[in-house]
């Protein structure tokens, strides 16, 4: 895909690479961060699971400060993780997590978005990252 990047688990025996390789890109001051849906995402109906969205969007959380320069993020923390639920997401059409930072300090980064699929809005999200000690 022209543009994005690929972001992925080296150790797939973490908990991180039940979501599969991701794409990303930086958008201005966003990032996007895109899922492929597959059938170990679904729930019951045939929907994605809102586990697999919220673990998107706490990885998401980490992937994002990356993409936009901050090389410190992916070894930190979520402190704070707040997620609406607005409708559900399909299996096999990508998700895009798209994330921008509202504020940053020495140790923590604001972040909020949206999750989308199709132009419709998945889900919404506030997150505070604690970022790793030098």
């Amino acid at each position: 895909m022209p543009g994005w990047s690929r972001w992925e688990i080296k150790d797939k025996t973490r908990f991180n690479a039940v979501l599969g390789d991701l794409a990303v890109r930086r958008d201005g001051d966003r990032a996007l961060i895109r899922l492929f849906p597959q059938a170990n995402h679904a729930n019951l109906g045939d929907k994605v699971h809102g586990g697999a969205l919220l673990t998107l969007i706490d990885v998401g959380l980490f992937v994002a400060p990356l993409a936009l320069g901050d090389a410190r993020s992916p070894r930190g923390v979520t402190v704070e993780l707040s997620t609406q639920f607005a409708s559900a997401a399909d299996i096999g059409s990508p998700i895009d997590m798209i994330v921008e930072v509202t504020r940053e300090t020495g140790r923590m980064i604001f972040l909020r978005g949206t999750v989308e699929q199709a132009g419709a809005m998945v889900a919404a999200f506030m997150g505070l990252i604690r970022k790793a000690a030098q």
